[in-house]
């Protein structure tokens, strides 16, 4: 079995912006936000802020950019079926459509091809994460409906589709993707599962409790969009071509997956926009989160998930288009994938 591949330890998501987020109100008085809170949060290293997170891979098995048209995989031609003048010791047979290529999967996946999706239809959990099973309590009502969505996006397409497994957790948990420490939310292709530190949400939640839903909901959603990587292929086939890299290459391949992780989780966001409701205070704050998410924040400064400006054209991208074929990032100039 291969190692499993993650980011460098030392790595830590944009810490919140200086910017205060609008609305919401903030739930401590003006003495309690200090130096040292500050500090502290960005110790906890807030994966969240926009697509806040981390992609946990092990290999076993804009404003809406213009869309590229993508190459169709072609099968390989068979042989012909005129008959030989003289005998043969066994009849030909047709040979097997060609496998598609590392490249051809990321840029031309069928999961381009399903349109917008569809609505789930679901309204927003109750939300006051003020402890780990309230937490819980929030997320797992909120899988199912991302689920309902994704769902029907892969049945679409004719790709597979399994939900994906979701763990809230304190402290530090282990993972075969590595151990979590409450740094930042997660997703682990080993075991199709996303880990969501319950601190980060819980001080978000103190700080300002908009602004928090706000962070949940897009983490989510774009923890999601990693799963519905892993389940099209594309996933596995990124990684992959990221082996073989030179070490700007690999950080461009990281900023197109996160990036396109990003989007998709936008696209379910912006589908199911009427029913969160997405609108108000909550839509304010989503638009500063994007607004203010990406390597720019990042401390140290590693440029793997996209700088500010890319990350809030995927995610407008998404959101307003709510289909996958606007988060081909794989197929973008490396100007908005920056």
């Amino acid at each position: 079995m291969g190692q499993p591949v993650q980011q460098a330890p030392t790595w830590q998501y944009p810490p919140i912006p200086i910017p205060q987020p609008p609305g919401g109100g903030r739930r401590r008085k003006q003495k309690t936000r200090t130096r040292g809170l500050l500090i502290g949060l960005v110790v906890l290293a807030v994966l969240v802020v926009g697509s806040g997170v981390t992609l946990l891979v092990r290999l076993t098995g804009d404003d809406a950019p213009q869309t590229t048209n993508t190459p169709s995989v072609q099968p390989s031609e068979s042989p012909s079926d005129s008959p030989s003048e003289s005998p043969s010791p066994a009849s030909e047979t047709p040979s097997a459509p060609a496998a598609p290529t590392m490249d051809e999967i990321v840029t031309a996946s069928k999961l381009y091809t399903v349109g917008p999706i569809a609505a789930s239809k679901c309204a927003e959990p109750p939300f006051a994460p003020i402890n780990v099973v309230a937490a819980r309590s929030y997320y797992n009502r909120l899988l199912p409906c991302v689920n309902r969505t994704w769902l029907l996006a892969m049945k679409k397409a004719g790709l597979p589709f399994r939900a994906p497994k979701v763990a809230v957790y304190i402290g530090k948990l282990s993972s075969p993707c590595g151990i979590q420490r409450s740094v930042r939310a997660a997703y682990c292709g080993a075991n199709e599962t996303i880990y969501l530190p319950f601190t980060v949400d819980n001080r978000y939640y103190k700080n300002n409790p908009v602004y928090a839903r706000a962070i949940m909901l897009n983490t989510f959603a774009h923890e999601y969009g990693h799963h519905v990587q892993k389940l099209s292929g594309i996933l596995a086939a990124s990684v992959s071509r990221q082996q073989k890299m030179t070490p700007n290459q690999k950080l461009l391949e990281s900023r197109r997956r996160e990036l396109q992780a990003t989007c998709l989780g936008a696209a379910y966001l912006g589908a199911n926009a009427a029913f969160t409701p997405m609108r108000n205070p909550l839509l304010a704050n989503w638009r500063f989160l994007i607004s203010h998410t990406g390597d720019d924040y990042a401390r140290p400064r590693v440029h793997d998930h996209g700088n500010r400006v890319s990350n809030y054209q995927w995610s407008i991208a998404g959101y307003n288009s709510k289909q996958p074929n606007s988060c081909n990032t794989y197929t973008a100039d490396e100007a908005r994938v920056a």
